[in-house]
């Protein structure tokens, strides 16, 4: 029970100041220059500009609805339940804030904004759940037409800048288009760039010394693949390793020193999914 409440706890927080830093990013820095947003948020944005019926944080609340009512069909429950936690701790802090920081620059504020929505959705990605939106309508897509989150997102950020772009002057659109740009790079370096990781590729004659010296002295995890030269057809056995950025130098050294001749290839890995690595999908 005691875990339960601590992880339950542990979650508020995630997506609490996630949520938080979104806010600020939207009411703070967005509004007071007219700008759009990204997903459902841009969305609101749009009808609050437009037509002002309603508070900015009850028009987000009033389009999800929909939404979760799909991802109740969907998605995972658990997502769900999470996420609408999430909504209403963003609506409520829509609604609640009604303050200016005061950047004079257009192009500045977009970027700072999109700095800081950034680095609030990659603290939501961390968590069980989501803020609501386009996050939840991007999982059903997914579901339904096999569809990767980035294209779900792609399309419903089109529909917006497509509407807004009818809608509004152009140069609220271009200004927006720099605040989402920056604001997916922040949460892609943020989510997963503080643990950046490199895929290495080893061929080598001795690689049964070097794969006993990678798994068993500094720990890597090692894959034995069976490879095949192109030119000769020789069977000749690969390494596949993922392993920390900072760990490539020892990776290389341990190879090395026991096959001068060895064979190395390192490459990015940007996105690392597994039970010890973390980033398994919470949906």
């Amino acid at each position: 029970m005691m875990k339960k409440a601590v992880g339950f706890l542990y979650q508020s927080m995630l997506l609490a100041v996630g949520s938080l830093l979104c806010a600020v990013a939207v009411r703070s820095m967005i509004m007071p220059h007219d700008f759009l947003a990204r997903g459902l948020t841009g969305l609101a944005l749009l009808i609050y500009y437009k037509w002002s019926v309603l508070p900015i944080g009850l028009l987000y609340l009033l389009i999800n609805i929909p939404v979760f009512v799909l991802g109740w069909r969907f998605v995972g429950r658990r997502f769900v339940a999470y996420s609408l936690w999430g909504m209403a701790i963003y609506s409520l802090a829509l609604s609640l804030m009604d303050w200016e920081i005061p950047i004079p620059d257009p192009m500045l504020a977009a970027v700072m904004a999109g700095a800081l929505s950034g680095l609030g959705s990659a603290v939501i990605l961390k968590s069980y759940g989501s803020s609501g939106g386009s996050d939840i309508l991007c999982v059903v897509m997914t579901k339904l037409f096999n569809m990767t989150l980035g294209t779900g997102s792609m399309l419903i950020n089109a529909v917006v800048l497509t509407l807004s772009a009818l809608l509004f002057p152009i140069d609220k659109v271009l200004y927006t288009l720099v605040f989402v740009f920056v604001g997916k790079q922040v949460t892609d370096e943020v989510f997963h760039g503080l643990a950046k990781r490199r895929t290495a590729l080893i061929i080598s004659d001795q690689w049964k010394a070097i794969t006993e010296a990678l798994t068993t002295v500094h720990r890597f995890g090692v894959t034995l693949l069976h490879g095949q030269g192109g030119y000769q057809g020789t069977e000749r056995p690969l390494l596949y390793s993922v392993v920390p950025r900072r760990s490539v130098s020892a990776l290389k050294r341990v190879a090395t020193e026991i096959d001068p001749s060895v064979f190395i290839a390192i490459m990015e890995a940007d996105d690392v999914t597994g039970v010890e690595v973390g980033n398994q999908p919470h949906w």
